[in-house]
């Protein structure tokens, strides 16, 4: 068949259907992309054929599969070429859409010499949705080789692989769209189990059971009864938020002043705290996150309190809008420098609040907003961090 000088209506149809059956099962864009090339050496009795898709950049055409000198054996090119599109006849056909039949190359100045010079040249646009994706190039060594009928021929196929090409991309973007729905639910999965090992650590269980313990072997009953009543307030309140996804502001407001007095008797004069519900008043419904509030308290308690050297003092507040919480925190202490060189293994062991934070960003639209600044305390000669988070207001209307 290799001139086809004169085809039928049934050759044509008969050539085509080769083409077509001949991709049915195929799953994979680069088996389509070989197949093709394949068969226009089999069916079409070319010697050579060459299909270039566009980047991803839109600007130039890349060799995916060949069939002829370059490509010896397997599924795979030899110094695969890289056109621009607009240059070359290949590049010409995809930036203008419209095929083209070179029957002498000397007399064609955008001839590019791919693997060897040849005579005769015909490149067909791969067309999907009226946008160019890809050329569909062959070569012969001899002049005037390709004719209308080659031309009319590879206008088909490539319209026929364009349409299996595009089943082929659909199908993998709904996979991919699975895999990455699966992974952001493996994501949530990992951030609630992190919340609730956060929330019910061994470490501050041990902590707060051995504080318990202090106090009764003090025979303080007062202290005993009251950090115990608070630790039973805090696991109720963790407990009953696993499964949540946002909390009302009201709500950590307490849980804030539960686990800080859990603090200061852990602690004693080492800690001072000051809570300020600042406008919620205006606001009881507010909703933010689950899980980050807890996580910046803790994490800043274990990295400064436990290793100053004088009291440390923590101030929390609160301002609400209708579409945003701010959630400020200010810590003032003071370290020695051999503390300041090492944290507990507690804290080291706790995941960071960033943390929590750049995961809920990653698998929910929540766009929670963090700023941190550390500074000098002139009137005490220590150190000052502050931390401002923005969350979204999660109330619903």
């Amino acid at each position: 068949m290799n001139n086809i000088p004169n085809i039928t209506p049934s050759d044509f149809e008969e050539i085509l259907l080769h083409f077509s059956n001949s991709m049915v099962e195929l799953e994979t864009e680069e088996d389509i992309l070989w197949d093709m090339v394949k068969n226009c050496i089999s069916i079409l009795g070319f010697e050579d054929a060459v299909v270039y898709l566009v980047d991803e950049s839109q600007t130039y055409l890349e060799q995916k599969a060949a069939i002829g000198p370059k490509n010896p054996e397997g599924n795979e090119i030899i110094n695969a070429l890289r056109i621009k599109i607009g240059e070359g006849v290949t590049g010409k056909v995809a930036a203008s859409g419209l095929p083209l039949i070179i029957h002498d190359t000397r007399e064609e100045k955008d001839y590019i010499t791919d693997d060897e010079f040849r005579l005769s040249e015909i490149a067909v646009p791969i067309l999907l949705e009226g946008k160019v994706i890809g050329v569909i190039d062959s070569e012969n060594s001899a002049a005037n080789y390709f004719t209308e009928h080659h031309l009319k021929i590879l206008l088909a196929v490539a319209s026929i692989y364009a349409s299996q090409i595009a089943r082929t991309r659909a199908l993998k973007s709904i996979k991919e769209s699975e895999f990455e729905r699966w992974k952001i639910q493996q994501k949530a999965n990992r951030l609630q189990i992190e919340a609730i090992s956060a929330q019910l650590s061994p470490h501050f269980v041990f902590n707060s059971l051995n504080a318990i313990q202090h106090y009764i072997l003090l025979e303080d009953k007062r202290k005993s009864l009251r950090f115990l009543s608070i630790f039973g307030k805090l696991l109720r309140y963790f407990m009953s938020q696993l499964h949540e996804e946002s909390v009302k502001v009201s709500e950590e407001l307490q849980m804030l002043n539960w686990y800080l007095q859990l603090q200061k008797l852990r602690y004693d004069d080492k800690l001072s705290y000051s809570i300020s519900e600042g406008n919620l008043n205006d606001h009881p419904h507010a909703k933010i996150p689950a899980i980050i509030v807890q996580s910046l308290i803790e994490n800043l308690l274990e990295e400064h309190i436990s290793k100053s050297n004088g009291n440390s003092e923590i101030e929390i507040s609160f301002h609400v809008s209708n579409q945003e919480v701010k959630f400020d925190v200010l810590i003032k202490y003071k370290s020695s420098e051999s503390d300041t060189q090492q944290s507990s293994s507690y804290f080291k062991s706790l995941t960071p609040w960033e943390d929590y934070v750049n995961m809920l960003n990653e698998i929910r639209p929540f766009e929670i907003k963090s700023k941190v600044t550390e500074s000098s305390n002139p009137s005490s000669e220590g150190n000052i961090k502050a931390v401002q988070l923005i969350f979204p207001n999660l109330a619903i209307p």
